[in-house]
Order: structure tokens, then C-alpha cells, then sequence
């Protein structure tokens, strides 16, 4: 029995060393916990709480009732907003409008971090860096006002330089089919800088020998983009194509509804799932009886939330098959 006891107490005392181990760990770094705490609070109050709200999506809400006592009502939530004419429409366009956003954005902010590496003078790459991240600061207003300005039928830029080549000016605000393009190009020039930071330190921290071997070996500065500066690049590219890939059903509501305003005929092409909701709120709260329908708005969230998890887990899953390293999980 001593043997016994011996074997066992030298079996358990790596897992008690692992665990003092652990402990030690847990106190050595306790200031980061605590900066962290604020951001895990925050996303607990915002993304886990209200996760009970759900069920509303399943019911006919009432104010009396609350969320937990209003009527059930099942699948009738979905069923209306599947039937109806606004689905595919709104579905269509959100996909149009996120999927040029990610693949322009993505080949924008690429060629724009190898461009300004290629600069030999470090001030220069200072200035092109800041002029480039310089609309990130401006809000979504300001934007669609800049454009508005050049787009405008009547005093725009655009229509003026066209007028005085002697030729007929586009009246752009009467066609809806240009405005997903208009909108894509808006949205890349307002967020080509925070591409541009992440792409341009991750070029930054790619070994200047491996560089240097290929000059050795005769690469021009065209091979070495192509052999090693895009893929070394390609880890972080599908990081941010995936992480775009989540979000492709959340639009920004702000940044379309400015452009889009009350003009009925720019929502054909840039009605959104966000802006569409927000429409039928301020739809369902105006007049005497106002009554705004938060089960068939969830429901449509809960739409939204569903498709989004689909999308980026079967592109993960694709990832995954490609190369086991690039995935997300």
C-alpha cells in the first residue's frame, strides 16, 4: 500500500505544480484582467444580455405584456416578412452593396499599402499615409454631402464639367442602379485608411532579408510583389475577408441612409435591411395610432443574425479545406 501511495502521490504532483503553475500566472498578469474588464463588461452588457429579447421574434408584443408575457404568435413574425415583396429586395441589395464594399476595399487597401511601401523617401510615405487615412475622420454626412456636391443634378461638378465639354449631364439621382456603385466607391474612400494601416504593418513586418535574398537573385520589384509581399499578405487577407464576410448582412444604416434620405427612387437599389426597419418604425410611430411591431423587427434581425453566422461559417469551412491554418476555428 505505501507503493501504491508513493506512485500515486508522484502521479499527482506534475498536475499540482501545473496548477500552482496556473495560479501564478493568473497573479502575474492580474493588472491585464483588470484592463481588459471594462471591454468583457461592456460586451456582456450589449452582446450577451439582451440575448433573452430573442424570443420576441416568436411573439406579438404589448407594452402591458412585456417581453416575456406578450402573446406567442410562432413562425407568423417570418412568415409575413418572407411573404411579402421586400425580401429579396432588401437581401439583393445588402449583398451588392457589402460584397463590392469587401472586394474593392480588400483590392484597394492591398495595392495602396504595396504602393506606398515602394516609396523610398519615409516623409513621403508619412504624407500619401495621412492624406489617404484623412476621410476616416469624417462622418457619414459629410461624405454624402461631398458627393451630393458632385453628383447633384443640377449644380453638381460632374453635370458642370460635362455641361461645359458640351455634353448632355447625367441625372444621376434619377437612376437608381447607379447608386451601389456610387455607394461602394463613397465607403472605400472613407475607409481606405484603417486598410491601409493594417495591410501596411503587416508588409512592415515581413523580413527585409527575404527581400534581399531576392534582389540578390535577380527579382525585379515586380516579382517581389507577386512572390513575396502578396503571399506573405495572404494570412492577413483572408483574416479580414472572413471577418468582412460576418458582418456582410449588417449594413451601416448611417452611412446609406445619408445618401439615400427620403429619394424613393434611390430604395430600390439601397433599401437595406437596417434602413428598412428603420422605415417601418418611423412608418408604425406616426399618427394617432402608432403602434411599432418590435416582433416582426426582431424577427428580421433574427433573419439578418442567422444568415450571417451561415455565410461566415460555410466560407471558414471552405478556408478550411483550402488551408487548415487560415481558418477562423
Amino acid at each position: 500500500m505505501k507503493v501504491k501511495n508513493s506512485e500515486n502521490a508522484d502521479h499527482r504532483a506534475p498536475n499540482l505544480r501545473k496548477i500552482r503553475f496556473r495560479r501564478l500566472e493568473l497573479i502575474r498578469y492580474w493588472r491585464y484582467y483588470i484592463l481588459a474588464l471594462p471591454a468583457v463588461a461592456v460586451f456582456f452588457l450589449f452582446a450577451y444580455l439582451p440575448l433573452p429579447g430573442i424570443i420576441l421574434a416568436f411573439k406579438k408584443y404589448t407594452v402591458t405584456g412585456g417581453i416575456f408575457g406578450s402573446p406567442w404568435v410562432g413562425f407568423d413574425n417570418f412568415k409575413a416578412f418572407f411573404t411579402g415583396a421586400n425580401i429579396l429586395r432588401i437581401t439583393r441589395n445588402i449583398l451588392i452593396i457589402n460584397g463590392g464594399n469587401i472586394i474593392v476595399g480588400t483590392v484597394s487597401s492591398v495595392a495602396g499599402a504595396i504602393l506606398i511601401n515602394e516609396l523610398f523617401s519615409k516623409r513621403a510615405q508619412k504624407i500619401y499615409q495621412n492624406i489617404l487615412f484623412l476621410p476616416t475622420f469624417f462622418s457619414a454626412l459629410l461624405v454624402a454631402k461631398f458627393f451630393n456636391l458632385l453628383l447633384n443634378n443640377d449644380y453638381g461638378i460632374i453635370n458642370g464639367i460635362l455641361k461645359v465639354s458640351g455634353l448632355d449631364p447625367v441625372m444621376w439621382y434619377d437612376h437608381p442602379w447607379y447608386w451601389p456603385f456610387i455607394i461602394v466607391i463613397a465607403n472605400t474612400w472613407k475607409g481606405l485608411g484603417n486598410g491601409l494601416i493594417i495591410y501596411l504593418a503587416s508588409i512592415i513586418a515581413i523580413d527585409e532579408s527575404v527581400y534581399e535574398a531576392a534582389r540578390i537573385d535577380g527579382a525585379t520589384e515586380r516579382q517581389q510583389i507577386f512572390r513575396i509581399t502578396l503571399p506573405l499578405l495572404k494570412p492577413v487577407i483572408v483574416l479580414q475577408f472572413l471577418l468582412s464576410v460576418g458582418r456582410i448582412f449588417s449594413g451601416d444604416f448611417l452611412f446609406i441612409y445619408s445618401f439615400m434620405g427620403d429619394n424613393y427612387k434611390l430604395k430600390e437599389t439601397l433599401d437595406i435591411i437596417e434602413t428598412y426597419l428603420f422605415n417601418n418604425v418611423v412608418a408604425a410611430g406616426s399618427g394617432n395610432n402608432a403602434y411599432v411591431d418590435y416582433g416582426m423587427s426582431t424577427a428580421i434581425g433574427l433573419y439578418q443574425t442567422a444568415l450571417g453566422f451561415i455565410l461566415i461559417f460555410t466560407a471558414n469551412t471552405i478556408v478550411k479545406i483550402k488551408d487548415k491554418e487560415l481558418a477562423l476555428f
